[in-house]
């Protein structure tokens, strides 16, 4: 079910946070964040269905952090969607994914530079995903991608990223990039990013997001955020 976004402020962000199931050491740090941070969940991981029962108690949305091949194929995880795969295969390591991660909102890719060019592969997920009445967030690991358009097409709600936050893990660098965040989310009205759960992406949301309220500035959830869809889109992300 979607929640209704608050209008009171002037622009909204929204913020995911990937990766999450491979380290309960680091990743457990994401869900201090505010509940309206989404967290990202890997399939088949150790964590990954204690982390779904966590976010769920918490009420904090979380996706599937679906492996896609990506243009290296390097360091892919493993069950990861691949461009030889047939629709039957397709469908089969979704079903094993998001069984994995139980209750998921929907999904974004995880890598996915490849896989996420070619119109069949992303039909076949995205005819799954709408079959089952869940969301497609594009990561956008590559400026070529298909996915966001191709779940349009199929009547999947969704949304791409905007700002990654984290590529670089200085201070100075995290805090370049949400800035960036809430320049685009003021000038368009919303904006999503995408972060880690690295100790200083952690630490730095801790201090920034209690201040979003005197920039005028909401975190919101991404389910609000899909509502807001339909105004001026902010322009294409730059792949980073």
């Amino acid at each position: 079910m979607l929640i209704a976004p608050d209008t009171a402020y002037s622009a909204q962000i929204a913020i995911i946070i990937d990766d999450v199931g491979n380290s309960f050491l680091r990743d457990k740090a994401a869900f201090s964040l505010p509940k309206n941070v989404a967290v990202s969940i890997l399939p088949h991981k150790k964590m990954s269905q204690k982390y779904a029962l966590l976010a769920k108690e918490q009420q904090r949305e979380f996706l599937l952090h679906m492996p896609m091949e990506s243009v290296a194929g390097l360091r892919q995880e493993p069950n990861v969607l691949l461009a030889s795969m047939n629709d039957s295969d397709i469908l089969q390591t979704l079903n094993a994914a998001f069984a994995s991660v139980p209750d998921a909102l929907g999904m974004n890719n995880h890598m996915g530079s490849r896989l996420t060019q070619l119109a069949h592969p992303m039909r076949t997920t995205m005819g799954y995903l709408h079959q089952h009445g869940l969301i497609f967030i594009d990561s956008r690991t590559t400026a070529l991608t298909l996915a966001e358009t191709i779940a349009r097409q199929q009547h999947v709600p969704t949304m791409r990223r905007h700002v990654f936050l984290d590529n670089d893990l200085s201070v100075d660098k995290i805090d370049r990039q949400f800035n960036l965040l809430v320049t685009k989310a003021r000038k368009y009205g919303r904006s999503l990013a995408i972060g880690h759960p690295h100790s200083q992406t952690i630490t730095y949301l801790q201090q920034r997001l209690p201040k979003l309220a005197q920039d005028n500035v909401q975190l919101i959830p991404l389910s609000a955020m899909l509502l807001l869809q339909g105004g001026n889109e902010p322009p294409r992300a730059i792949t980073e």
